[in-house]
């Protein structure tokens, strides 16, 4: 299991790294975006990938299974430190590695 990074960012930081985080957004402190998908099999698919990249980088987010719309909003922050940090952002990209029938 890996370490959280709790670094915190300034907001040109996570500016900066939203760019090349499709789908992402920032409001304050939080970084959200939600996951919409084609059907069940692939919103399972990605539930298991949350999931484990949850254990795997040690990281919580918040999130929300919504399944009349095939949908799983995230939202990341770390809420010891009140702020955005690394850990957030590396759970992003983590996230967004994911394809369709994987």
């Amino acid at each position: 299991m890996a370490s959280e990074d709790k670094s915190v960012l300034n907001s040109a930081q996570v500016d900066e790294e939203l760019k090349s985080l499709e789908g992402w957004a920032r409001s304050e402190a939080v970084l959200s975006r939600n996951f919409v998908f084609r059907n069940f099999r692939d919103l399972t698919s990605f539930l298991n990938h949350l999931t484990r990249t949850i254990t795997e980088q040690n990281h919580h987010p918040d999130f929300c299974l919504n399944t009349g719309m095939k949908m799983i909003s995230v939202a990341l922050t770390t809420h010891s430190e009140k702020a955005l940090t690394r850990s957030d952002l590396q759970f992003a990209h983590a996230l967004n590695t994911w394809t369709p029938g994987a």
